[in-house]
């Protein structure tokens, strides 16, 4: 125990000593204190607010990393290099707890230092909220849709196989009585053709609302203990036809909220009434986030925790509106307070950073500084290539690029079954937007990055570096 806490010493001992560290320290203060002059927002308190959060803690996080894998690269490559580990393992001092107190140095300073800055954010954020001069309804929307911590539920997705199926049936149904030659769809093979095809027609459409068309969504697993005091927001994206066109602009339609009540039936009992309530019709701003609060009271609108939400398209300059799966409508529910939040956006990053420390400190164990340094970095950057390419591919892509769309897909999504992206670990969007960072997602992340993924991959180094050849450094000594 005694040689491990030494080994930790001396690890924190050297970072501090290291040029690069020292500059990678010198970057972290200037995104604390001098990146948020320079970023601009909407020009309203709430964008400003957002950008500050997203930007100046997730390049804490960024530089962080960045720093614990250069770190851990090099405190443990070099004791190889140097020849120095020649002098260790003369002693009772066995290799695996080298590695051990190496990567237990580096985590320690660069957990000291996220402390520290999340602290000064935080601070930072407290003072600048307390002197700035901001309407009661600024304040108030700030309160509300940044600086707290809300669930956001998403409406229930259609079964798509079983919608395509009934389509199918019934176009083959429909097939039979006209007489028409049917033989394509009654084989195996031609059924599971048509089966395809109609479910692919059928997501490329889901979402799509034409003019005078109503689009009904039904949300599931709501609070049920809700007062009426309590704000439920709705969060939605429109778009003009497909969200990559260029002709966005503003649109006209209207909100429509189901209210839920209960009144006498004819036998003496109770029956349930649904009505939908129109809000009035507005402009909307398409191709951005709006979020409005649901004016309904809550005993009315979530009934046995379920809603339902409505969407009337009254736009004439536009053949139809399109609602992209994965941009909402979605339904936020206030959960906690904002420092709750905050917290657990530092522990997320502190998973992080125990989790490229746990690679870099592996890869340095086998490998020379430059090489481990280089293949840390290529890990990360594929890791964010093959997340990037499962996001930005919609589900359903137009004929040119369907193949190429699904092969992209398809392969980013094995390689983020194999390597962890350096995405997992910033949640300072969520954080910006009044989301709720929940323990469940936190511990999801921790086992499956961590411990299922990390882990093994710091222990394979370790025992490699245990049977590592020193006979290049006894020729050196």
């Amino acid at each position: 125990m005694t040689a491990f806490l030494a080994i930790v010493k001396l690890t924190c001992r050297s970072a501090v000593r290291s040029h690069i560290f020292r500059l990678l320290l010198i970057l972290l203060l200037l995104s604390i204190f001098l990146l948020p002059f320079t970023l601009l927002g909407d020009g309203t308190p709430k964008g400003e607010v957002q950008i500050f959060l997203q930007y100046s803690l997730g390049f804490v996080g960024f530089i962080l990393c960045l720093s614990s894998v250069w770190l851990a690269c090099s405190e443990v490559s070099s004791d190889v290099e140097t020849a120095q580990i020649h002098m260790i393992v003369v002693k009772p001092v066995h290799r695996a707890i080298v590695l051990l107190g190496k990567y237990t140095g580096v985590v320690l300073i660069h957990l000291a230092l996220l402390l520290i800055a999340s602290v000064a954010v935080y601070a930072f954020l407290s003072f600048r909220l307390a002197s700035a001069e901001m309407s009661e309804e600024d304040r108030m929307m700030l309160d509300e849709q940044v600086l707290t911590a809300r669930a956001l539920y998403r409406p229930v997705r259609p079964d798509f196989n079983a919608l395509a199926q009934q389509e199918l049936d019934r176009r083959i149904a429909s097939a039979k009585e006209h007489g028409q030659d049917i033989f394509q769809l009654t084989g195996d093979q031609g059924r599971q053709e048509a089966f395809l095809e109609i479910r692919k027609e059928l997501i490329a459409t889901y979402g799509l609302v034409s003019e005078g068309d109503t689009m009904l969504w039904q949300f599931e697993g709501l609070p049920k203990d809700l007062s009426d005091d309590d704000v439920v927001f709705l969060r939605y994206t429109i778009y003009v036809n497909r969200y990559y066109t260029q002709d966005q602009n503003s649109v006209r339609g209207n909100w429509l909220f189901a209210a839920n009540y209960t009144r006498p039936d004819d036998a003496g009992g109770e029956m349930v009434v649904s009505d939908l309530i129109a809000l009035p019709e507005e402009d909307i701003l398409t191709a951005a986030q709006n979020e409005v609060g649901v004016p309904i009271r809550n005993s009315y609108f979530i009934f046995d925790g379920k809603a339902e939400v409505g969407f009337l398209n009254k736009d004439t300059k536009t053949s139809e509106l399109n609602f992209e799966e994965g941009r909402g409508p979605f339904l936020l529910i206030r959960e906690t307070g904002f420092f709750s939040n905050y917290c657990r956006a530092v522990l997320v990053m502190t998973i992080g950073i125990l989790s490229v420390t746990l690679l870099a400190s592996a890869v340095a164990a086998c490998m020379s500084l430059p090489i481990a340094i280089f293949f840390s970095a290529a890990y990360m950057l594929t890791g964010g290539l093959a997340n990037y390419m499962v996001t930005s591919i919609p589900d359903v892509v137009d004929f040119q690029a369907e193949y190429t769309g699904t092969f992209g897909y398809k392969f980013g999504d094995l390689m983020l079954n194999l390597i962890v992206p350096l995405q997992d670990f910033f949640v300072t969007g969520h954080l910006a937007n009044g989301e709720l960072i929940g323990f469940p997602f936190i511990g999801a992340l921790f086992a499956k990055d961590f411990l299922l993924r990390m882990l093994p991959v710091f222990l394979l180094g370790a025992w490699i570096y245990t049977r590592r050849e020193l006979a290049l450094v006894s020729k050196r000594g």
